[in-house]
């Protein structure tokens, strides 16, 4: 009777686990270890909802987002280091979050105006000439490379024609120089 016991509860058993076994995810490889844990290094999380910061260890973190994963909620993120700048102590540490330092590009927002500016064909690109910007810069460059080249600079700033005197030494594709303040004289 017991061999029929075990081989009952055998069965059962391997029938639990075919029925788990689509659903079972593989054990999280989040674990802190000895070397994790004598590491200083730390990352910043960021509750956006709170407007907190914790500074936390790296594996900390990959534990954390181990717990909630097992629980079926979302991982936690980790935000730039500089929010936690305010914050002092370790890991585990938590406090109100920093401001950014960086601001986000202005270019970003016309990024979409900007490449479909320089995607724009051009037919006179064979012709170099002499052109000048406010900041007293020449450049030697051909009408549609200045158009490109304008596309991304401010409208107080663009590459305008000028007389060709003003570019002599520059080499087409060289970049911006001063431009040459009096024309030079040849003398026979």
């Amino acid at each position: 009777m017991s061999k029929l016991c075990v081989l009952l509860v055998l069965v059962v058993l391997v029938a639990a686990i075919e029925a788990d076994g689509g659903r079972r995810r593989p054990p999280c490889a989040g674990r802190c270890n000895k070397k994790d844990l004598l590491s200083r290094r730390t990352v910043c999380i960021r509750d956006s909802r709170t407007k907190t910061c914790t500074k936390l260890l790296a594996c900390r973190l990959r534990e954390k987002n181990c717990a909630r994963r097992d629980n079926g909620l979302e991982p936690v993120k980790q935000t730039c280091v500089t929010r936690c700048r305010n914050i002092l102590g370790g890991s585990g540490a938590s406090g109100r979050c920093a401001p950014r330092l960086r601001t986000p590009s202005p270019v970003s927002h016309d990024g979409k105006r900007v490449r479909e500016c320089r995607q724009r064909r051009c037919l006179e690109d064979k012709v170099a000439s002499c052109w000048t910007d406010r900041q007293g810069g020449c450049s030697v460059q051909s009408r549609c490379e200045a158009r490109r080249r304008n596309c991304s600079r401010k409208p107080t700033n663009q590459w305008i024609r000028t007389e060709q005197w003003r570019c002599s030494g520059i080499i087409q594709g060289e970049g911006g120089r001063r431009c040459r303040t009096r024309t030079i004289i040849d003398k026979d």
